[in-house]
């Protein structure tokens, strides 16, 4: 199996284990994974969190890469790849959705989920549409988190999510409870 970076581990899994932990073994929680990778966060969350009777995950990612320039050397098969080897175990835990995350989130809006992670694609404005189209789904008292804060420092503000999700957060203030904010920006609804 081809070796992939985990950024997982590197600089999301404190926040996962500080607000996910707390809900591990409930029951029929449903997670919702705007852009998977190569399931690092997803085998975590089943792993620790998802175990309670009727937990589900849905990860939705095109698996197609992007622009940006660390995807350039990376093969997205291979990634796809990796990713369906690490949940095999889960598979009757995963809904897996091969496509665009505003495709998912346009197409789904009966769905209901307890938490919801963007990281699909970086940009401002997908960013945006990701969190908006998300936040209708996720239940009250629900948790909204957002990867990749600060990530994009060098690049124009249109090509990192932080314009995006700041867009987001001054347009729902009051809504939420902001939990962190740092390498990440993470929210409960209320």
């Amino acid at each position: 199996m081809t070796e992939f970076p985990d950024w997982f581990s590197a600089y999301a899994k404190p926040n996962f284990e500080r607000f996910l932990l707390p809900l591990h073994k409930q029951d029929y929680l449903h997670f919702l994974q705007l852009g998977a990778y190569t399931g690092d966060a997803s085998l975590w969350m089943l792993d620790f969190v998802l175990t309670g009777e009727g937990s589900r995950l849905t990860d939705v990612d095109t698996w197609a890469g992007s622009d940006e320039e660390v995807h350039k050397s990376l093969n997205f098969e291979n990634v796809y790849n990796t990713y369906l080897y690490k949940i095999a175990e889960y598979e009757d835990k995963v809904s897996i959705k091969r496509m665009a995350s505003t495709e998912y989130l346009i197409n789904n809006r009966s769905k209901v989920f307890d938490f919801v992670y963007v990281d699909a694609d970086h940009t401002a404005a997908s960013a945006f549409l990701d969190a908006e189209l998300s936040w209708e789904l996720l239940r009250s008292g629900g948790i909204l988190a957002f990867d990749d804060y600060e990530w994009g420092a060098h690049l124009p503000p249109s090509k990192s999510p932080k314009l995006g999700i700041n867009l987001f957060i001054e347009r729902h203030q009051g809504e939420f409870i902001p939990l962190e904010v740092g390498l990440q920006y993470w929210i409960q609804k209320l």
